[in-house]
């Protein structure tokens, strides 16, 4: 073969693949996006600085349908986030376009394809929800539309989306519900930690057929992620039976505020939310025993939780079983460091990969992965940069972590990368329920043995599991007996259905037999 026709074939391959890439780029490239968000004039008063999220819906998502963009970030499905730290004290609107912080992919490089999206301006670091923080503004759903343009065309102009904050939340009063009260109390501790008045907030439902001449238990309740003291009001109106009208009749239910400015304080001592369990401890609850007839002895005082207060729970009996006397914990945040959801903190050098460089997942329904750790993180870090967003990771850095120099909470690992910070997570072993059992197992065994009834399911959607698994097996190597009163189960079930297992129906019947034995209770008293 002479050398024209050697040279020949592969510059026709060349020209062909030129061509057909060309023919792509025309049909993909899509039209540049920007989005513009002003203040509605007749808003009360400019706000000031603070952070604005532009938030999108594919309308290709079916799972997504009937959801408002402002919902995001979407666990089942992630869409498309930008956000900007924004200032409009001396200006009407502002711009949100490439140079904003975004996830997955700037707004000139959206897909083609039609969109529904909302703005949110949080001007307030109070609370993990958005909507329970007075003053934040948002707009209206707006509808536009991404279309593919020819790369070539002589004029690009980008297209401009107009977003306007005409929306405002309020904080209303809570109202007054049959059968409970709402209470607060100044918190001296938090209020110096903080510089700023912190009030302590608690959602008090009353026995039924409640006796004011007698004094009664109480079992204090830890809402989970996102929860606050709110929940009481609705749990009061749920009508129950059997074992569980029989405890309502007999104890106080009071159930807890774990909110703050890092989201989910989970009732525990730390850099960078301040003394949170002394706080309960030594402030909260002798100022409601001041006010009703609550028994002030520490076998009257039971705990339970679900999810992080879950851990909120396990960990107080832990740290102060001279105060409670026994939690029933169920799902917990992870209670082993060797198994943060699915990652080994002490050894692993990544958060978002594992050693094949494959994406750890984070949310899982049945076998299917919704969601990984990376698009977990990435869009809590949209929603707050430097860990403030208040969201699921940044509140555990908050806890478990150091306070960095900015007087944020330090991340465990980098929320672009994933690269682990190993400084840090050694930081993390005073927080870590599993090392804590293992290294001081003379202190934490009794309170395992007497006081803790945990249950988490075998398909924890959030792979809690695994971490329960550990402390289990670390149980059961340092000696624990079958007749123990306290346990750790392991039991059919994800996140939620978990709840619906015969573990967790029996916890009213199992906090009533406590009670029993420990002088409390009498079904001759608790009956009208």
């Amino acid at each position: 073969m002479n050398l024209s026709i050697r040279l020949y074939r592969p510059i026709c391959v060349f020209v062909i693949a030129c061509y057909l890439l060309s023919i792509f780029h025309t049909c993909v490239q899509a039209s540049e996006v920007q989005f513009r968000v002003s203040v509605d004039k007749q808003q009360p008063a400019q706000p000031g600085q603070g952070r604005l999220i532009v938030f999108l819906i594919n309308e290709e998502s079916r799972a997504l349908k009937n959801q408002s963009p402002i919902g995001g970030p979407f666990w089942n499905d992630s869409q498309p986030l930008f956000a900007i730290d924004a200032d409009f004290k001396n200006t009407q609107s502002v711009v949100v376009d490439d140079r904003a912080d975004y996830f997955p992919v700037p707004p000139s490089k959206l897909a083609p394809g039609s969109y529904r999206v909302q703005a949110r301006f949080d001007s307030a670091r109070l609370n993990s929800n958005w909507r329970r923080e007075p003053g934040n503004l948002w707009s209206d759903v707006a509808s536009f539309t991404v279309a593919t343009i020819d790369p070539n065309a002589a004029s690009k102009q980008p297209q401009v989306i107009e977003l306007v904050l005409k929306n405002r939340t309020v904080v209303e009063a809570k109202k007054p519900v049959e059968g409970m009260e709402w209470f607060e109390v100044k918190s001296h501790l938090l209020s110096k930690f903080r510089g700023r008045e912190v009030m302590l907030r608690a959602g008090v439902v009353l026995p039924t057929n409640y006796d004011s001449t007698r004094k009664y238990p109480v079992l204090y309740e830890v809402p989970g992620f996102g929860g606050d003291h709110s929940s009481a009001a609705s749990s009061r109106r749920r009508p129950v039976e059997g074992a569980r009208a029989e405890l309502a009749s007999s104890v106080f239910r009071i159930v807890l505020d774990p909110e703050g400015p890092n989201g989910h304080a989970l009732f525990a001592d730390s850099a960078n939310n301040g003394p949170c369990g002394q706080a309960l401890v030594n402030e909260l609850l002798p100022a409601l025993e001041a006010k009703y007839p609550l028994i002030s002895n520490a076998s009257a005082r039971l705990l339970q939780g679900h999810s992080s207060g879950g851990w909120s729970t396990l960990w107080l009996a832990l740290q102060y079983p001279e105060t409670f006397g026994a939690s029933w914990p169920s799902a917990p945040d992870p209670v082993d460091f060797r198994r943060f959801q699915k990652v080994d903190i002490y050894s692993q050098s990544n958060f978002y990969a594992d050693d094949q460089g494959n994406d750890m997942p984070s949310l899982r329904r049945g076998d299917k992965v919704t969601m990984s750790i990376r698009q977990e993180a990435r869009g809590e870090d949209i929603l707050g940069p430097d860990n403030t967003s208040a969201q699921q990771w940044d509140s555990w850095f908050a806890v478990f972590g150091p306070r960095n120099t900015a007087g944020n909470p330090t991340a465990l690992f980098d929320p672009v990368s994933g690269a682990m910070d190993r400084s840090v997570a050694e930081q993390y072993r005073k927080y870590d329920i599993g090392n804590l059992l293992r290294t001081d197992p003379k202190r934490y065994l009794p309170i395992f043995r007497n006081n803790i009834r945990l249950i988490c399911g075998t398909e924890d959607s959030f792979y809690l599991n695994e971490a329960v698994q550990l402390l289990k097996a670390e149980l059961t190597k340092l000696g624990v007996e079958s007749n123990d009163v306290g346990y750790v189960k392991l039991v059919p079930g994800d996140h939620g259905s978990v709840m619906a297992h015969e573990a967790a129906r029996a916890a009213p019947a199992e906090m009533l037999e406590h009670l029993k034995r420990s002088g409390h209770y009498s079904p001759t008293i608790a009956k009208p």
